[in-house]
């Protein structure tokens, strides 16, 4: 008789315990929280070493992948533009077979209609255009002059 009488006390602790347990859980599966770490100062090169030689390589390579950037850059704007005159050709055949079955009115509408894509497409051309022919010449800079060789420091002996 006693358990019975427990029965629903011990119910709802545990249904009110429940939440608490999960509670408990959810907050420690988050990561601690830690100082934020400083950036490492770069380890301190040896007297006399002469780095010029890395920084002009490291130029070089930098010169070289913007002009491969450019010339992608370029390249992605004339296939553009030729899969635009590609659909401009198609354009063109379909409004002749639509002109060659049409009424006299008709074929001068579509031809007008035609000749306004034509334009339209033209102006797009030159500014395509105009934009790889500033990705070629534009903005490359001059390459820098050359380094002279620089002789290592000579150290004392000790």
């Amino acid at each position: 008789m006693k358990t019975m009488r427990r029965l629903p006390i011990v119910i709802a602790l545990a249904f009110g315990l429940a939440p608490v347990a999960f509670a408990q859980q959810a907050n420690t599966l988050q990561p601690p929280r830690v100082a934020p770490i400083s950036p490492a100062t770069p380890p301190s090169l040896p007297v006399g070493v002469d780095t010029s030689r890395d920084n002009a390589s490291l130029n070089q390579l930098n010169r070289q992948l913007d002009v491969s950037s450019r010339r992608v850059q370029a390249d992605t704007l004339r296939n553009q533009v030729d899969r635009q005159d590609r659909l401009m050709d198609a354009d063109r055949a379909r409004t002749d077979a639509r002109r060659a079955a049409a009424s006299p009115e008709e074929s001068a509408r579509l031809r007008q209609e035609f000749e306004a894509r034509v334009a339209n497409h033209e102006a797009w051309r030159a500014g395509k255009e105009q934009q790889v022919q500033r990705l070629e010449v534009e903005g490359i800079p001059p390459p820098p002059p050359p380094n002279e060789v620089k002789a290592p420091a000579i150290q004392p002996g000790r």
